[in-house]
C-alpha cells in the first residue's frame, strides 16, 4: 500500500514528460517574429557626408548671455517660492492649541 503513491507519481510525472513538448535548439523565435525581422526593410541609411553646425560669429555669446539670464530669472523663483514657503509655515502643535484656545473663549454669563 506504501508503493501505490510512490508508483502513481513516478507514472504521472513520466506521463507530463512525454505530453510536453520541448523546444528544440535551432527554434528561436517564433515564425511570426521570423517573418517580420525577414521583411523589415529597413531603408534608412546614413548621409554620404555629416553637416557641419557651427555657430555664426557672436550667436554663441548671445545664447550664454540668455542662458545666464534664464539662470538669474529661475533663482529668483526659487528664492521667492521659498520665502512664500517660509511665510505659510505653521507653528508648532502648541501653538496651534493656544491659538485656538485664545480664539474660543466660551461665553461668559
Amino acid at each position: 500500500m506504501q508503493h501505490v503513491p510512490f508508483a502513481l507519481s513516478i507514472m504521472l510525472l513520466l506521463g507530463g514528460c512525454a505530453v510536453v513538448e520541448m523546444p528544440t535548439a535551432d527554434v528561436r523565435h517564433p515564425d511570426w517574429v521570423e517573418d517580420r525581422l525577414n521583411n523589415a526593410g529597413d531603408g534608412r541609411q546614413a548621409p554620404p557626408v555629416v553637416p557641419v553646425t557651427s555657430l555664426a560669429d557672436g550667436e554663441g555669446e548671445a545664447m550664454d548671455r540668455a542662458a545666464r539670464q534664464l539662470l538669474a530669472e529661475k533663482a529668483a523663483m526659487e528664492a521667492a517660492a521659498a520665502h512664500q514657503v517660509e511665510a505659510n509655515q505653521r507653528g508648532s502643535a502648541e501653538e496651534f492649541v493656544t491659538d485656538g484656545q485664545a480664539r474660543t473663549e466660551p461665553p461668559q454669563p
